[in-house]
């Protein structure tokens, strides 16, 4: 079987995936932390719902990328998992 690491390898040597998967570099990066805060939590997606009054499936969305939350969603998740969310801007590379 072949491991996700060497497919994207492979894949990143063709221009347009190379190009769709950079324009959503952000908002993989911003899935990671959700995941990454959840994990030192040592909670589950459903027990990070049941603290922010939604599903199970909005915090599995979340930890997608598959979609931006409003800052305000970002400070709810942030505050349940005992953390503050924090903004920075970093020169474009290139």
């Amino acid at each position: 079987m072949t491991k996700l690491s060497e497919l994207k390898k492979q894949w990143m040597k063709d221009p347009k995936f190379k190009k769709h998967y950079e324009e959503l570099s952000d908002e993989f990066n911003l899935a990671r932390q959700f995941i990454k805060a959840r994990i030192q939590a040592h909670m589950t997606q459903n027990e990070v719902a049941t603290a922010m009054k939604t599903t199970q499936s909005v915090i599995a969305r979340l930890e997608s990328g598959k979609t931006l939350p409003s800052i305000k969603t970002v400070k709810r998740f942030a505050k349940v998992v005992g953390m503050r969310p924090e903004i920075h801007f970093v020169p474009i590379e290139g």
